[in-house]
């Protein structure tokens, strides 16, 4: 069996006014994590990493070695962040304007391999760039190195620089977000309230198979699976959610479980009209007793982080026994949560995720364990 047994999340509820750019939006940013970052010596991102890979987190990992072999696997959405480049971003006043004086430690793979060396790490690094489905794309290379590679142990660490200035012209330019002169709030599977904001957040998790000094574990892995749609639009999704379904069957298969079982979904839940067709309908076509939830109305969404980072958060609030409500709902809904849900007994979960580019992932969890 695969264990959970570490999780450390970071996102922010905090929504700020960006009104010097292009396209003004809200987004959920900790500005914090840009206190000198103008001088090009500071990037934000990686101060943000700095909140997850805690002492900690490096304690337990170096000082319980396992028997196996061990990997790191960074979810980074894309191979570079480059926050200078572009037709964006040209104003060195703006809120959230920074550079970098050595351009080379925004490469992902690098700071793959920055952060694994932390980990002592030695068998197996690798850096994923499914856009916003890569943390849980992720899940499906993990189990591969468990079940047929034979390691004991796999490091994923997600996240990306999802609020420099050029992303957020980026979504701006594509009609991705919400204007900030806007009455509209974020909301997803809402029939008046739609879209998101950008938002920072990051996630590591440690998943292991059990050995004599594992920690207690926070949730067992099951099975994960991404897939692709017949789609020429490598931005959009079709409306019948083939993709998700693809998903969604897949890690059913690879989890050899009952989708009966399924009954609480952590979605991928942007909230745009597209995806809440989109995932609506392959939902409803998966399973068939379930409540769902999203995060990414309270804390924006992540980009690659989203996946996993949500269910890190998912996992505490099962902890605290409750389902959070999706935020702005203007309609009562007792599937797609209108209200704060009691935890359902503890079993399998599913979280999924979706990425430009034509990726669709799911993974199943369970809270038995």
């Amino acid at each position: 069996m695969i264990y959970m047994t570490q999780c450390n999340t970071f996102c922010t509820t905090e929504l700020v006014d960006i009104d010097d750019i292009t396209y003004p939006q809200k987004a959920n940013v900790d500005l914090k994590l840009y206190k000198r970052a103008k001088s090009g010596l500071f990037y934000p991102p990686h101060k943000a990493f700095d909140r997850v890979v805690t002492q900690e987190i490096i304690d337990y990992v170096v000082d319980n070695p396992v028997k196996g072999k061990t990997a790191f696997i960074f979810a980074a959405g894309s191979q570079g962040w480059g926050p200078n480049s572009g037709k964006y971003d040209q104003n060195p006043d703006a809120l959230l304007h920074h550079k970098c004086k050595i351009p080379f430690i925004t490469l992902t793979n690098i700071y793959a391999g920055r952060i694994s060396s932390v980990f002592h790490v030695k068998d197996h690094v690798s850096t994923d760039a499914s856009a916003c489905a890569s943390s849980l794309k992720v899940m499906m290379d993990m189990q591969h190195l468990f079940h047929l590679y034979g390691f004991d142990r796999v490091i994923v660490m997600a996240g990306e620089d999802s609020t420099n200035v050029q992303t957020l012209e980026f979504f701006g330019e594509a009609n991705g977000h919400i204007p900030l002169e806007s009455d509209r709030v974020p909301s997803a599977f809402d029939g008046e309230n739609y879209g998101f904001h950008v938002g920072q957040g990051c996630a590591i998790a440690v998943f292991e198979k059990e050995h004599a000094n594992m920690a207690d574990p926070l949730c067992r892995f099951i099975g994960a699976y991404a897939a692709s749609e017949d789609n020429t639009n490598p931005l959009g999704q079709r409306e019948d959610g083939d993709g998700y379904y693809k998903a969604i069957q897949g890690a059913l298969e690879v989890a050899k479980i009952d989708p009966k079982t399924i009954n609480l979904v952590k979605t991928h839940g942007t909230g745009t009209k597209m995806n809440n067709k989109s995932e609506r309908a392959a939902l409803e076509r998966s399973l068939s007793d379930f409540i769902a939830t999203s995060y990414k109305p309270s804390i924006g969404h992540t980009l690659s982080a989203s996946g996993l980072m949500e269910t890190g958060l998912l996992l505490n609030d099962l902890k605290s026994g409750i389902v959070p409500k999706i935020l702005n709902r203007t309609e009562h809904d007792d599937v797609f949560l209108s209200y704060d849900a009691p935890a359902p007994a503890k079993g399998p979960f599913m979280s999924l995720a979706a990425g430009m580019g034509n990726t669709y992932a799911a993974a199943i969890f369970s809270t038995e364990v």
